[in-house]
């Protein structure tokens, strides 16, 4: 049974570290309800609740479909159709960076130093 408490304890110190944090790292423009400032008193003094209230009351919603940032389901796949891997092996006709294993003159110098008597 003492287990229980202490696990009880755990999950609630967690949950105010991670609802205080989260308050903390929030905009304040973007806080619902309360100004970001008492949000954070309200967190730090009702520990329990005050951290339940700022995940259901006081922190922004997250409607990623109104704000633009995910694609449609039609513009995901054809994002995945542009992805052919028979491109990848064509040589490219821009010049390009050559790796350092690939660059002969990195490769000498590279000789020189860890063999400068060679």
């Amino acid at each position: 049974m003492v287990w229980l408490g202490g696990l009880i304890t755990l999950v609630t110190i967690v949950l105010w570290v991670y609802a205080f944090f989260d308050a903390l790292t929030t905009p304040a423009q973007e806080a619902r309800n309360l100004p970001k400032i008492l949000w954070l008193v309200v967190i730090a003094l009702f520990m329990p609740v005050g951290s339940i209230l700022w995940l259901f009351l006081g922190r922004p919603r997250q409607n990623v479909a109104a704000q633009g940032n995910a694609p449609s389901p039609a513009q995901a796949a054809s994002a995945a159709d542009d992805l052919d891997p028979s491109d990848f092996a064509k040589p490219s006709d821009s010049p390009h960076p050559l790796g350092p294993d690939d660059d002969p003159e990195f490769l000498r110098g590279l000789g020189r130093r860890i063999d400068p008597d060679d």
